[in-house]
């Protein structure tokens, strides 16, 4: 396996993935549309993510060249509010054959290599709290909870 940038080739691979991530998310939040990255709009952001030369975005590639995850986040220059830079990561995915073989900690350790680069401090993200594997693979990582959304339905 190999870690490398993002590059304008790999939308199709990203796309695949994106949509198994939220089949996963949709399982944490049926509020979530189905498959919202199939849309015009949905494809465009990913498109919009992988065109920003200031994201933190690299993918892993097998021996065949086939993406099998994929790690995407940044490091904003307009966060006044904090005292030292925050990077945060939006999307960690890897594909559903490939978990447990060390793709996200390698993808993970290339992003804090890239946000340490980009002078950030920190690095936050938000896990659904019922996605225990997520959640422990952050903790073995290294990451500990830091703070709590809460969410109320309107009815």
């Amino acid at each position: 396996m190999k870690i490398r940038r993002v590059k304008k080739d790999d939308f199709d691979d990203i796309l695949h993935l994106q949509l198994q991530l939220e089949d996963a998310e949709i399982s944490f939040d049926a509020n979530l549309k189905f498959h919202c990255y199939e849309t015009t709009k949905g494809k465009e952001k990913i498109k919009k993510r992988i065109n920003d030369n200031n994201n933190i975005f690299f993918v892993a590639v097998n021996e065949e060249n086939k993406i099998i995850g994929f790690i995407d986040g940044k490091v904003p220059d307009d966060e006044w509010w904090y005292k030292k830079k925050v990077a945060y990561i939006d999307y960690l995915c890897v594909d559903e054959k490939n978990r447990n073989n060390r793709v996200a900690t390698v993808l993970l350790n290339e992003f804090e290599k890239k946000a340490k680069e980009k002078e950030a401090k920190y690095i936050r993200l938000l896990a659904f709290p019922k996605n225990k594997p997520a959640i422990n693979f952050y903790k073995k990582n290294g990451f500990s909870e830091y703070s709590t959304y809460y969410n109320k339905q309107l009815l």
